[in-house]
């Protein structure tokens, strides 16, 4: 209950900023409700899956899992500089911003560059989706068949599907409900 109410909370927080930001901006429309609603749905299904593979590697690898984190963490941070961002004055904020924003990608798309998104949005849950995949295998292959955590097989099985889910949301959204 209290991981389900935290995966809520974490996709109501991501939907509640983006209404913001877009209530603020006076180019931009506001979502609609329909527009809300998937866009909380893709979300959910984006996160949980990422979460809970990360997590049950980490059960299995305590410390494994911190130099997954980094490695994932240095790739996000060389791609964010790759795209050039420049949202602070001096370099040394800039550098703090692309390492901040590297840590929000290690778990949810966030776009960082001006212009169309569509390649990198691909580029980057192509390698999400590897990369959590790899965590779910790692997983089964070395607690599979255990007794004690044989109800997370199931669990398990259904991320990736969750996550497929969530990209097809995702598509729909910008395809039909994008304001």
């Amino acid at each position: 209950l209290g991981i389900c109410t935290a995966f809520l909370c974490v996709t109501w927080s991501l939907l509640d900023y983006h209404q913001s930001l877009r209530s603020f901006l006076q180019d931009k429309y506001e979502l609609s409700l329909g527009s809300s609603v998937v866009y909380f749905l893709w979300n959910l299904f984006l996160i949980c899956p990422r979460i809970l593979t990360v997590a049950l590697f980490a059960l299995l690898w305590p410390y494994g899992v911190a130099i997954h984190v980094l490695l994932v963490w240095l790739a996000m941070f060389l791609w964010v500089s790759l795209q050039g961002t420049d949202f602070m004055e001096s370099p040394g904020p800039e550098q703090l911003y692309r390492a901040m924003v590297a840590v929000i990608l290690y778990f949810s798309w966030f776009n960082v560059a001006q212009g169309r998104t569509l390649y990198r949005s691909i580029i980057y849950h192509s390698f999400i989706l590897v990369d959590s995949t790899l965590l779910a295998v790692s997983w089964l292959w070395c607690r599979y068949p255990s007794e004690e955590h044989s109800y997370l097989v199931p669990v398990v099985s259904a991320a990736l599907p969750c996550y497929l889910l969530g990209l097809a949301l995702r598509v729909a959204y910008y395809q039909w409900l994008h304001p």
